[in-house]
């Protein structure tokens, strides 16, 4: 299969991607309904037009770099497009968060299949060295970029769907199909050590000069 050009920066589209194969978990529970033939293919491209660019940034939130992201925004159109083409659309109103949804399912499977969980967070803590002795580290952007992809996988898709893209805990916790009692809990363990993280970026305060000291 011919591997489709990403978006750009800004999260522009540039092209449908192609389908194919679809993974079992293409779809979170009860969360399409179907769609009459006539309507499935404006559906899919109303989809694609409106939420390219929500898509494009979650997916690069979740992935370990940027050619791995482009590699989850593919996926998550592709099982996209599978279930329109079936007519398992989403509800208007519901959207985003099927969209979500598949992405966040598109990344537990890529986890699982290549099961390399500790691995990635090694290889993550590795070029985490490497990056904090770039000049930009300083840079709060950055910092937290870095610290976002040292959390575990699943606090990681909470933080991003709740700070990031604003979702509210009882969506987080659909799209997830966990308790919401588990998505606060698992946020506040995210913002934890995302604040354990980010502290040790902070540069360290300057000390006064002697003469200024027995100023008032």
């Amino acid at each position: 299969m011919t591997r489709e050009t990403a978006p750009g920066a800004d999260g522009s589209a540039r092209g449908r991607p192609d389908p194919g194969p679809l993974p079992e978990t293409f779809l979170p529970g009860g969360a399409s309904y179907e769609v009459k033939t006539d309507k499935k293919m404006a559906l899919f491209d109303e989809l694609y037009e409106m939420y390219t660019p929500h898509v494009y940034r979650f997916a690069l939130a979740l992935a370990r770099d940027a050619g791995e992201g482009e590699d989850l925004f593919q996926d998550t159109w592709l099982r996209a497009f599978k279930a329109c083409s079936a007519g398992l659309g989403p509800r208007p109103e519901e959207a985003r968060a099927w969209l979500f949804a598949i992405a966040a399912n598109a990344h537990k499977d890529r986890l699982r299949r290549l099961r390399v969980r500790r691995l990635f967070l090694m290889e993550r803590a590795k070029s985490m060295a490497e990056e904090t002795a770039d000049a930009d580290r300083s840079d709060i952007r950055l910092c937290l970029r870095q610290a976002l992809t040292r959390l575990p996988a699943r606090e990681r898709r909470i933080f991003v769907l709740k700070d990031i893209e604003g979702l509210k805990h009882e969506e987080i916790a659909r799209i997830l199909d966990i308790p919401e009692a588990s998505v606060r809990t698992l946020l506040h363990r995210a913002v934890k050590r995302l604040r354990r993280e980010l502290a040790a970026f902070r540069p360290a305060k300057e000390p006064r000069p002697a003469f200024e000291e027995g100023r008032s």
